[in-house]
């Protein structure tokens, strides 16, 4: 698990470093523009919770409560970030617009979402989360999206199509797609939390032991 998680943050730290390429490297992208995606946002924190359980499992033997909620927000914002990043391909390819996505960002949006839930899953030590934590998941979402809605107003320019006013039919819209976001957050908050529940599958294939304090 040790070398998994290791290689995962490897890949996590390349994949973000590429993708920010654009604003540093080729200045073809703003900065702030880039930082405003709330993919990029989960895989920082991403990487955060793993160099958390890497610490806490080499010098401190165990994961404490605090990191296993951690580790659930992070899975949650990314297999949130991974399945409406699916959903806008599939439906640019409905309309037959051409969508590019670099490896960078197929990286960001399907392979470290996998690996997430798998970390979950089969990260040794967790603690049983309480099912009102995923009402909390609920708190940077909201704060992220207002930042944007602000931002957006003021610059003319949103991370997300369905952000923006202009492009979805005015703010009704944006409502009733945050609206869904929202509930599809809650939805998998809802079960990487029952997810807590369950035995700890380790690589071997043996079930581990979930602390219920």
């Amino acid at each position: 698990m040790l070398a998994l998680r290791i290689g995962a943050l490897a890949v996590a730290i390349g994949a973000l470093t590429s993708r920010s390429s654009c604003a540093f490297v080729t200045r073809t992208c703003l900065g702030t523009n880039l930082f405003s995606y709330f993919t990029v946002h989960s895989t920082i924190l991403l990487v955060v919770t793993l160099l958390l359980a890497l610490f806490h499992h080499v010098f401190r033997g165990g994961e404490p409560v605090w990191l296993t909620a951690l580790r659930s927000l992070a899975t949650t914002y990314m297999l949130v970030s991974g399945i409406v990043f699916t959903a806008m391909l599939l439906n640019a390819e409905l309309f037959g617009y051409l969508f590019l996505v670099p490896l960078s960002s197929k990286v960001l949006h399907f392979v470290l979402p996998v690996y997430a839930v798998l970390d979950f899953v089969m990260g040794p030590g967790r603690h049983r989360l309480r099912l009102s934590t995923v009402w909390a998941t609920m708190v940077y979402p909201l704060l992220w999206a207002l930042y944007t809605l602000i931002r957006g107003s003021m610059v003319g320019w949103y991370p997300y199509f369905f952000l923006d006013p202009s492009q979805v039919g005015g703010y009704t819209a944006v409502g009733l797609y945050a609206s869904g976001v929202s509930a599809l957050i809650l939805i998998v908050a809802l079960g990487v939390t029952a997810a807590t529940r369950l035995p700890c599958i380790n690589p071997s294939g043996l079930p581990g032991q979930v602390n219920t304090s």
